[in-house]
């Protein structure tokens, strides 16, 4: 495989490949676009409509595509060049940054604009979704997929410091307007890399049949794998439950402690700051085995941690264990990931991406609406509290039905996977 090495370092495998490296960097830029879109592009709707109907309508608009075209769009990534659509994808949100920034400075920008230009926004990150795995499988191989999809998830976290204070800069120096259009130049790096790379997206030269035919032969292939419909019941779980929706309650947790603006922006960035610990720490053992008890064991540390949270009323322990969240959510998704795609046929892999990203991402617009309600009635921490205990129980529902997602390695589960089979053939 060009661009890859013979021995694997112990460390942050998956920087060892060159293509990689380049791929990672150029996408880390196109985060951090699409985080400075949402900063200047809040602020802006702030100002229009003066309505935290739409600040919320921003929010549903990112993830309802998520829900509502994942499978279709594992589907297509299945059969369409994996670059042409991450291509397809920068250009959706290079012409929403342009769509800002002409509305903008003509001064013409209307409700309906921004509800199309925010639609549009989703979208792009939909399409993005299955085509990127799918070509990060295919440079990295299943080896350093672990590393590569654990640094995959950090850029969304260093995404988040470097959104706003790029944003935050656009609109003190330039305004709004022109923010958007100088934004425009981060997206530019992975679409000029695309051009280079020489991956197709493992399955990109096959053809499928009809839509809901190839998706439903993917929804086949995921009922066969125990470990794969248990791994996406805990992905849609945790998603739908809570996903990352306990951030929006920061201010309140903020209140709570009696902090200032400054201990509130120190508590939100806790999260992300555990999450970069845990890419780190994943880089640093160089785990190459796959580990469905990784994901078991995280997911109820996460939960409890979440209990635990919201119980305290304590600063630093607050910090430190909004840290811990970030750092164990980031371990037990990467792994989850991980073994989805590893162990998806090839020719169905961007399928069974799909239905990755509908459970781990679709879900999250209801658990806005979950989370936002129950801290109406009951208050933020007990609605945190109440969170993380049915996760907690859900997944352990789960995992005492599909005993597999209890194994040290997943070899484990492929091995007695052949065992069945080959008794079945020869009769016993």
């Amino acid at each position: 495989m060009e661009g890859s090495i013979s021995s694997q370092p112990r460390r942050f495998p998956a920087l060892a490949n060159r293509h990689f490296r380049l791929y990672w960097i150029s996408s880390a830029l196109a985060a951090t676009a699409d985080n400075v879109e949402h900063v200047i592009g809040y602020w802006v709707i702030w100002q229009v409509t003066h309505s935290p109907f739409w600040l919320g309508y921003a929010v549903v608009s990112h993830w309802l595509p998520f829900t509502l075209f994942s499978l279709h769009m594992g589907s297509l990534a299945d059969r369409i060049n994996s670059r042409t659509l991450i291509q397809f994808s920068q250009l959706l949100y290079v012409l929403a940054s342009l769509g800002w920034g002409i509305l903008i400075l003509t001064d013409r920008l209307q409700p309906w604009h921004i509800a199309i230009m925010l639609l549009a926004h989703g979208f792009a990150g939909l399409i993005a979704g299955p085509s990127s795995q799918l070509l990060v499988y295919e440079m990295v191989g299943p080896s350093s997929l672990i590393s590569a999809i654990s640094l995959n998830s950090s850029i969304r976290h260093i995404a988040t410091v470097l959104g706003p204070a790029i944003g935050g800069f656009f609109m003190a120096t330039v305004g709004p307007g022109l923010g958007f259009f100088a934004n425009i130049f981060l997206y530019l790096p992975l679409s000029l890399l695309m051009l280079k790379l020489p991956y197709r997206g493992g399955s990109a030269t096959r053809k499928g049949g009809a839509s809901w035919q190839a998706i439903f032969e993917g929804l086949r292939a995921i009922r066969e794998k125990p470990v794969t419909v248990g791994l996406l019941l805990i992905s849609a779980l945790t998603s739908l439950l809570l996903g990352n929706a306990f951030q929006a309650l920061m201010p309140a947790f903020a209140e709570r402690l009696q902090l200032s603006s400054t201990g509130y922006s120190i508590l939100l960035s806790a999260n992300g700051v555990g999450a970069i610990l845990g890419t780190l720490g994943l880089g640093i053992i160089g785990s190459t085995r796959l580990r469905p008890v990784v994901v078991t064991v995280g997911a109820l540390l996460w939960s409890l941690l979440l209990i635990v949270f919201g119980a305290w009323l304590w600063f630093p322990l607050s910090f430190l264990t909004l840290c811990l969240i970030g750092t164990t959510s980031v371990i037990f998704t990467s792994m989850a990931q991980s073994i989805i795609q590893a162990s998806a046929p090839d020719h169905l892999r961007g399928r069974i991406i799909g239905a990755y990203n509908l459970a781990a991402h679709g879900m999250r617009v209801v658990s806005g609406f979950i989370v936002g309600g129950l801290a109406s009635f009951m208050g933020a921490p007990v609605a945190i509290i109440l969170g993380g205990t049915v996760i907690g129980l859900a997944v352990l529902a789960t995992t005492t039905a599909i005993r597999s997602l209890w194994r040290s390695d997943l070899k484990e589960e492929e091995t007695e996977e052949k065992e069945v089979q080959t008794a079945a053939a020869t009769g016993a």
